[in-house]
């Protein structure tokens, strides 16, 4: 391969595709175990290692969270009515605010003096 020649690599973490040099993909393999993983996951994996935590300790718990955050909802029809009930609710016991009346002209004053409101 040539070094502008790029190869599809699927992160081991989030699934997440990328093209990417072959030259970068074993770059990052080398630096987790054989394991590619994007530059989220790798900034992720980053800072849990800044636990004292092997790299491979590190990229276990990020796993570990995102299968834990990322499930889709049990029941999702349900959960969309229950938001937009939540909303409802939500504004309906939100205090109501006075429309604006107009007791002024909105126009700038010119030279000191305000203008006339035209009258319809």
């Amino acid at each position: 391969m040539a070094s502008n020649e790029t190869a599809t690599v699927k992160c081991y973490c989030c699934g997440l595709t990328e093209e990417c040099t072959p030259s970068y993909i074993n770059r990052v393999r080398d630096s987790y175990h054989g394991r590619w993983i994007c530059g989220l996951c790798a900034e992720a994996v980053k800072e849990e290692s800044l636990k004292s935590i092997s790299t491979d300790e590190a990229l276990k718990r990020h796993m570990n969270f995102r299968t834990s955050t990322s499930s889709p909802p049990n029941k999702p029809t349900l959960d969309l009515i229950l938001a937009v009930k939540h909303l409802l609710f939500r504004s309906l016991d939100s205090p109501r605010k006075e429309s604006l009346g107009r007791s002024r002209s909105c126009f700038s004053t010119v030279n000191g003096t305000a203008r006339a409101e035209s009258q319809y």
